[in-house]
């Protein structure tokens, strides 16, 4: 798709105190285009709430992405931080951005988008009064304070800055300061008023969300008249809907139906590796987690590809290597591959075992258990684990738990239900759209922290911690990318984890639908700097 600008200005690359970073917005061009239609969306849960402030659903975002506009962007290539709402800002120090608004965005009710509502959005999201289930993303924030009506700083708190994720946390929805207080809240919430390419017409729940081209949206004239988003939970339904032409996008595909339907010439299946990451990991707090040999001999037991295969057929899902998925930057996926990652090799590993057993580290009948969430894929690939382990010499089982349970067991909660130990268990993890998302929070000694682990290996190495923390607070991004590069090769050359998946997101799409490009984070857009669907 090509694209146009906005605002000529110069990229300058680098986020440098006192330095532009952007200043320049891109506007999707589709020359080829039919204008007009309705673009029909199935749905695979229903809807919750329609204010950015408050909605943590992926599927309410599908609507919310429409109807709103965000402050920053993210390049879909790329996932990183490019301009929207804001044309562009600059680091006025560690503590202080500043972010410059481009002018004459107005509304559907067309009153003027300013720096009030940005910050009143922004503020609203962190008051703790608020109770706002988006308040995490900004936990670095300690203010937005309006400069000028087109200006706007961010300030952070002192003990994050400076924090350069906090760039993509600012994908955030803006949301009219004086129409939010005038209507209040939960009307608010069910009739929401944004400045997007499509405005709401009517929610009949359960049913359909309905939205109509905003005719005097300010960054492109929008291709589509109307965007019907449909719930259709049930996906053999969904699928016989989207084989009929009844809808124009499925959200989601079983893989089942995924030859089917590439082999339909009506229907295009796009893919893409989401941004999720699942793996076996280790209890390094006691033996015979705590010893490299023993994470060794077990990855070393696994044929993996085969593993993989056996559970996804090569469709929606493929082998991880490291914890950074594949769509982000920084996943030196290719390294991580060839030189760090354990193939099958039961000699070795039966070696490793006795080994082992012969120093006293396991006992001669030692069984492990292997843990794991009440999830079928993960069941299987820990029977197929276990089943690898007893191949070379030590006996393992499966112990499936309801999400509670197995929370409580890996966090080493009080509540505890087992009253045990453990080895080693799978869990899966889905982050946001920069490496911090994964490194800090599974491998980083701040979130070993008994009772509420994110770092459930209990992992503790300070030179990790010292990347790790460097990288979150340099603003030079290929300095970042270097700084988690070694972190994660370093977590990863001891086996913390044994990489086991990314998940793909699957998506079925019309052919008469143009413009369409799948979103590793999960998203539908119709219309924004990188899109402007239409269909025909």
């Amino acid at each position: 798709m090509l694209t146009r600008r906005v605002v000529i200005g110069l990229i300058v690359g680098l986020l440098v105190f006192g330095v532009w970073a952007v200043s320049e917005t891109d506007v999707p061009e589709t020359p080829e285009a039919s204008v007009g239609g309705t673009l029909v969306i199935g749905v695979s849960q229903t809807f919750r709430d329609l204010d950015p402030r408050i909605s943590d659903s992926i599927y309410d975002w599908y609507v919310i992405g429409e109807v709103f506009d965000d402050l920053i962007a993210l390049d879909p290539e790329t996932l990183e931080p490019r301009p929207y709402v804001a044309k562009s800002w600059n680091v006025v120090s560690d503590k202080q951005i500043r972010f410059y608004l481009n002018q004459g965005i107005k509304f559907h009710n067309g009153e003027d988008l300013t720096a009030e509502d940005v910050a009143f959005t922004l503020n609203s999201i962190v008051d703790p009064e608020n109770d706002s289930p988006n308040c995490w993303a900004l936990s670095w924030m300690q203010e937005a304070i309006v400069v000028n009506s087109s200006t706007v700083d961010i300030l952070v708190k002192a003990e994050y800055a400076p924090y350069a994720p906090l760039f993509s946390a600012l994908n955030l929805a803006i949301v009219p300061k004086d129409t939010v207080l005038e209507m209040g809240d939960e009307k608010f919430n069910l009739n929401p008023i944004g400045s997007g390419p499509y405005k709401f017409v009517r929610w009949i729940v359960g049913t359909e969300i309905v939205l109509e081209r905003n005719e005097d949206y300010w960054l492109v004239y929008p291709n589509l008249d109307r965007a019907i988003y449909r719930p259709i939970p049930t996906l053999s339904v969904m699928m016989g809907q989207l084989e009929t032409g009844a809808i124009d996008i499925a959200d989601n595909m079983p893989f089942q139906d995924i030859p089917r339907f590439q082999a339909n010439p009506n229907v295009d299946v796009w893919q893409c590796p989401d941004l999720s990451y699942f793996y076996l990991f280790f209890n390094l707090q006691h033996a015979p987690g705590n010893d490299i040999r023993y994470r060794e001999a077990v990855g070393m037991s696994i044929d993996m590809d085969e593993a993989i295969y056996a559970i996804f057929q090569g469709l929606t899902g493929i082998r991880a290597y490291g914890c950074i998925p594949p769509a982000l930057w920084a996943n030196d996926r290719d390294y991580l591959a060839y030189d760090i990652a354990l193939e099958e090799d039961d000699i070795q590993a039966n070696w490793l075992f006795s080994q082992l057993k012969a120093e006293g580290v396991i006992s001669e009948d030692y069984e492990t258990t292997i843990y794991c969430p009440l999830d079928p894929r993960r069941t299987q690939l820990a029977t197929i684990i276990a089943e690898s382990l007893k191949e070379n010499g030590l006996d393992a089982r499966v112990q499936s738990l309801d999400w509670g349970p197995y929370l409580d067991l890996i966090n080493r909660s009080e509540a505890d239900p087992l009253g045990e130990d453990f080895d080693q268990g799978i869990i899966g993890w889905s982050g946001g759209p920069d490496p911090h998302d994964f490194l800090y929070y599974l491998l980083h000694s701040d979130n070993a922290v008994v009772g509420a682990a994110d770092n459930f290996s209990f992992y503790r190495n300070p030179e990790v911690d010292y990347l790790i923390s460097t990288a979150d607070t340099t603003l030079d991004q290929e300095k970042r990318e270097r700084l988690y590069v070694e972190a994660q090769r370093l977590c990863f050359e001891e086996y913390v984890h044994i990489p086991l998946y990314h998940l793909i997101e699957t998506k079925g799409v019309r052919t008469r639908v143009h413009g369409f490009r799948i979103d590793p984070l999960g998203g539908i857009h119709l219309c924004d700097p990188y899109h402007n669907v239409w269909v025909e």
